[in-house]
């Protein structure tokens, strides 16, 4: 499960942790953060501080966004909704949920100042249903040639000492996931229960709400729970919080952990310590027994119900599996700029500093300033956003005219106008028109990196096309119409005289498909056509038959697998198939079909029942 000690993910999951303690003792975290210090200058602990200070100030803010407007609200029994059964994910799935949400698992690379911190981040990590893996660095390369081994937690927000872009790093993610679970049945004429032998207790049932307090494993291992009315139909469950104890009072914690945090600041500014152990001393003096970034071991669950709520079921994990992976993650938004934008510490204004020399080289002269690519900026309020391009050479933001929108790290995507004239062009980092304004819309084409570019044809035979160009502005294919971007190499157009192709990167036709028809990307190596019977088969990328045209339809395939309908003896019968054409669920009668999800959320309705992204039968 994903740690507890992740500070923003512990926002968003728990609301921030704390302990209680009974007498003035730095807690953990505390404890840690002054360890980070030992053999720092005073300058550089006041460069943590101020970080501090800075994060502080954005979870005061995040907090600001939540409001608890549920209330307990008594339904009537027509009024009533049914909710299903809890179980946890079969674990050969769950690690190859795993094995999908790191298998292009990259960073994006933050700045602050004198250090930058790395993020992990990935498409396919951001679609998975699974928690965020732990990355810890060993080694990190960076853009210039040089490395440095370092052992960096990246969920604990640990920074790097340096502004140089880095192109990767080699990192173990670790990971884990229930394979058993234990179940405490708890109701308002039995309302304790405990596992392990720490507490769980219930709290409070109140129409529609429960609350239940949870200690140490029980807390830590909490999963679900399950709520029944008098009849014993299961509820379905809108809404829940983990929260830990006292956890209602975080906003005032957070209030005074950041006073101490200034405090010690103004400290170093009057020049209050004699050395690093002095400063270290005072923050172990001065900071509260309880802080809102510490670990938790005892917490309330708040869960609301469509239904008014007899009995429950808590569901705690008894078993854990962990997995682990070696693996490079890659910069997926590298800036070669050499200028790095950052706030200043204690107000809202940006400026940029020197990645060589680390110092500020252009003032904190900005307000509300965002990043839309390395190389181009924004400020001001929507409609009326002034924009800028970085001039790296005279170390200045110079503004210009034009409505400008991200395409990659060197690319943006240009309009003459943010509201009228919604026609595009593409600028480069220099600010030179790549592509004039003349397109409806541009895009760039995430494998190839291939701009692109689409414009109506009124008068022609088709309502739109799509040129194909390189990112210095040359063309390399079309006008076709498109479809989809480029998979497996390849990717699908259409002429306009009608006639579809698959095409490499350079434009050149791979795959004539004249006979083909209703044709579709390639999906996992595989592309769905009918031939001229309207039967659905699959191609291989040399443009050869890989699964006969034998089925009435077909979906794409997702991890693996197709849902295919063949007609027996005038019944429709439905299966699944992998990319192999071997049956995976054995073909029967059906009538209701659907696909819904993708990925490792896919579920399929088949035969009067339900199956999941890797063809296994959901209760």
């Amino acid at each position: 499960m994903r740690r507890t000690t992740n500070r923003f993910s512990t926002c968003v999951a728990v609301m921030l942790a704390v302990q209680a303690c009974k007498s003035h003792q730095p807690s953990q975290f505390v404890a840690d953060f002054v360890k980070q210090l030992d053999g720092k200058s005073l300058a550089e602990a006041k460069a943590q501080l101020e970080e501090e200070n800075e994060k502080v100030g954005a979870f005061i803010k995040f907090m600001g966004n939540f409001k608890n407007e549920d209330k307990p609200q008594h339904f009537k029994p027509e009024d009533e909704k049914e909710g299903s059964p809890f179980s946890i994910t079969d674990p050969a799935r769950m690690e190859a949920a795993y094995q999908l949400a790191l298998s292009d698992a990259g960073f994006n690379q933050k700045y602050g100042n004198g250090y930058s911190q790395l993020e992990p981040d990935g498409p396919s990590m951001r679609r998975s249903a699974t928690e965020t893996p732990v990355f810890i660095t060993k080694e990190i390369y960076f853009h210039d040639g040089s490395k440095q081994s370092e052992k960096l937690d990246l969920s604990e927000s640990h920074r790097v000492n340096s502004l140089k872009t880095i192109d990767s790093v080699l990192a173990e993610a670790t990971y884990s996931y229930p394979v058993k679970t234990a179940v405490i049945q708890l109701d308002d004429k039995h309302d304790k229960g405990d596992f392990k032998g720490t507490p769980v207790k219930l709290e409070r049932i109140q129409d529609n709400f429960v609350r239940v307090s949870l200690e140490k494993e029980a807390y830590k291992g909490y999963l679900e729970i399950e709520a029944f009315n008098k009849d014993g139909k299961q509820l379905d469950r809108t809404s829940y919080l983990r929260a830990p104890e006292g956890g209602e009072n975080i906003a005032g914690m957070l209030k005074d952990y950041r006073k101490v945090v200034e405090g010690l600041l103004k400290n170093l500014e009057k020049g209050a310590y004699k050395d690093i152990a002095a400063l270290q001393k005072d923050i172990l003096d001065k900071m509260p027994s309880e802080t809102p970034f510490d670990d938790v071991d005892k917490g309330y669950v708040d869960a609301y119900f469509k239904g008014n709520v007899a009995r429950i079921k808590v569901h705690i994990q008894d078993g854990t599996k962990e997995g682990k992976k070696t693996l490079v993650l890659r910069n997926l938004e590298p800036n070669h700029t050499g200028l790095m934008m950052v706030a200043e510490a204690g107000s809202d204004k940006f400026g940029f500093i020197s990645a060589a020399t680390g110092k500020i080289a252009i003032p904190y002269n900005y307000e509300e300033l965002r990043q839309i690519t390395p190389w181009f900026f924004a400020n001001g309020k929507a409609p009326a956003y002034q924009y800028y391009r970085l001039d790296t050479a005279a170390k200045q933001l110079v503004p210009i005219k034009e409505h400008v929108e991200t395409l990659s790290a060197d690319l943006v995507k240009a309009s003459p106008n943010r509201i009228n004239d919604r026609i595009f062009g593409v600028m480069n980092a220099a600010g030179q028109m790549v592509l004039p304004m003349e397109f409806v819309d541009i895009t760039i084409d995430p494998a190839t990196k291939l701009i692109f570019a689409n414009k109506s044809e009124e008068d022609g035979p088709l309502a739109g096309v799509t040129t194909i160009y390189d990112q210095t502005g040359k063309a390399v294919a079309g006008p076709y119409v498109t479809s989809g971007v480029f998979t497996n190499g390849l990717l699908l157009v259409t002429d306009k005289g009608g006639n579809s192709y698959f095409i490499n990167p350079q434009g050149v036709k791979v795959i004539n498909l004249k006979g083909y028809y209703n044709m579709r990307p390639f999906s996992e190596g595989l592309a769905m056509v009918t031939n001229a019977d309207g039967k659905y088969g699959f191609l291989d990328p040399q443009g050869k038959v890989a699964i006969p045209f034998e089925y009435k339809m077909a979906t794409d395939f997702n991890l693996g697998l197709s849902q295919v309908i063949r007609t027996n003896n005038d019944v429709e019968e439905v299966a699944l198939i992998n990319t192999s054409g071997a049956v995976v669920v054995p073909f029967a009668p059906s009538s209701d079909n659907d696909t819904d999800g993708e990925g490792t959320s896919r579920i399929y309705t088949m035969q009067g029942k339900k199956f999941d992204a890797w063809g296994k039968q959901m209760q």
